[in-house]
């Protein structure tokens, strides 16, 4: 009875993954782009959304900054993304943007740091 125990808790530990830290799998590189074209939440939620569906993005965080405290300035909107080192360039988050754009807004990306 006891092997049996033992046995269901080292399957149970192997299909949780214990043991591999998440974090050591893959290390993450950030990048920032400018976009240009953003008008409001809806283009920030189409533009993360779009940089979301790349393989091996696992974060996305827009910054905007405020005008007179109040007033949010989407002109000068950026995007920090945290995806898998080796897996993504700075170039295919950039196309990844640029394709997001439709009628009413048309994105121009940019690589920052």
């Amino acid at each position: 009875m006891k092997q049996i125990a033992v046995i269901l808790v080292a399957v149970f530990a192997l299909t949780l993954g214990v043991g591999i830290p998440l974090s050591e799998a893959m290390p993450l590189q950030k990048l920032v782009l400018k976009v240009e074209g953003v008008k409001g939440k809806s283009d920030i939620h189409r533009i993360s959304k779009a940089l979301l569906s790349m393989p091996g993005v696992k974060k996305v965080d827009p910054r905007i900054k405020r005008r007179w405290l109040i007033f949010k300035d989407y002109s000068t909107t950026r995007f920090v993304v945290e995806f898998e080192q080796g897996t993504l360039t700075s170039e295919t988050l950039i196309q990844a943007v640029e394709r997001s754009s439709h009628l009413t807004a048309i994105y121009k990306a940019k690589f920052v740091e």
